[in-house]
This record gives structure tokens, sequence and C-alpha cells, in this order.
């Protein structure tokens, strides 16, 4: 069989080459359908992306399960059918909220590097501020002593920890922003 790919060959014959795993009549059906396909993938999802990975995905699938393809059935419905449920499928997850596992790893991933940098950035605030205030917001903060206990620990009255934490927030509030 001489395969081109300038529309002598029908897809029944193509078809037919590829269950018999032809990896030129494959490729001969790729380049036909190809463009069509992604024109009608990005019509109904208006991402070039998407669209091709969701194409690829199409002829992917005819290859592993090219012993199951029926040459007496329109080629072209069925691509077009197979594009048509892996849309749906595709909106389907957008639309939940679904997210690959390693979409949620990167994300997991992100939160905690963020959450590091928020830890790095209050430390050296708290460096920033003076020993007094420094003391009584990390006992009251990191420790969780009472203000009553703060002030016995430190020999002050608890309006004097109470004023020291107004102050260490205001200077922190200033250094983290």
């Amino acid at each position: 069989m001489n395969l081109t790919n300038d529309g002598s060959n029908n897809d029944r014959d193509l078809v037919e080459a590829v269950m018999q795993n032809n990896a030129g009549a494959f490729k001969v059906l790729y380049y036909k359908y190809f463009k069509p396909l992604i024109r009608f993938a990005w019509y109904r999802l208006h991402s070039v992306d998407v669209s091709r990975d969701l194409v690829q995905e199409v002829f992917f699938r005819v290859w592993m399960k090219r012993e199951n393809l029926n040459p007496d059935k329109s080629f072209k419905a069925y691509l077009y059918k197979s594009l048509n449920n892996l849309i749906i499928n595709y909106r389907k997850l957008k639309s939940t909220g679904t997210v690959s596992l390693e979409d949620e790893s990167l994300r997991k991933r992100k939160y905690e590097e963020e959450k590091i940098d928020i830890e790095i950035d209050t430390l050296n605030a708290l460096e920033k501020l003076p020993e007094k205030l420094k003391t009584v917001f990390i006992l009251s903060r990191t420790e969780g002593y009472k203000y009553s206990e703060i002030a016995e620990i430190c020999g002050i009255s608890v309006k004097a920890v109470e004023k020291r934490m107004t102050k260490a927030f205001t200077l922190l509030k200033k250094y983290l922003t």
C-alpha cells in the first residue's frame, strides 16, 4: 500500500493498515485530522495548548487500541466523538475544581515555601525589636504566658506589659510592611 497524505487513501484502508501496526498509515491519519480536530477543540475550549493536548490524547488512544478499531465505521466520526468526550471530561474536571495530584503537590509546596518566607520575615522583624519588647512579645505569643504572668516574670506592671505589647505590634507591623 502506498501511503500518502494527499487524500488519495481512504480512511478504511488506512484504518486496516493501522490495525496491522502500520505506523505510516497512522501518521497519514494523524496529519489528515490533526489540524481540523485542533480547530474543533479550540472553538469549544479557546485554548490552543489544551486543544493540542486533548487531540494528542485522542491519537494516543487510537494507537493504543488500534486492534479494536472498526474499519467499517467512520474513522472521522470516531475521532470527533472521542475528542468531544475528552472535552466534556476536561470541562467537568475544570468546573468541579478537581486538580491532579501534581497540581496539588505543587500548590502545597508553594504554600510551604511562602509559609517559610513569612516565618523568616517575622523572625527578622522580631530581631529588630528592642530587647524589652522582644522579651514580652515572645513570652506572650510564643510561650503562651498571660500578661499577669509576664509582669511577674519581668518585674513590671500588667499595664507596662500591655504598653510593650502594643509597641511591639506597632513596630512589627512597620517592619513587615
